[in-house]
């Protein structure tokens, strides 16, 4: 799957990314110099201990480009909980051949 979707919170201070392949998730860890914990191996969900532009940085290293982004705030309190949301596309070698 060519898509993921990195979501940051500003109440922890993490940002936790879906679909990342496993290989990738290393470079990605060295490459932000962040620690990293695995929360999901089936659906490839991972948490990074990195501010957000550190982290699309890494991933805009490997391949991965921005397609969307948005944020919302969840609660009933003000900003109880505030997340920024990207999504994010890898192109495939057939994808650039097209």
């Amino acid at each position: 799957m060519p898509y993921l979707i990195v979501r940051e919170s500003h109440v922890t201070d993490t940002c936790l990314v879906e679909g990342l392949p496993l290989n990738e998730v290393r470079l990605v860890t060295d490459r932000s110099s962040s620690s990293s914990e695995l929360k999901d191996e089936k659906n490839r969900r991972v948490e990074f201990h990195t501010a957000a532009t550190d982290l699309l940085s890494a991933l805009e290293h490997i391949g991965y480009k921005v397609v969307t982004s948005s944020d919302f705030v969840t609660g009933q309190k003000e900003y109880s909980s505030k997340d920024f949301i990207w999504t994010l596309y890898k192109q495939s070698k057939y994808d650039i051949e097209m």
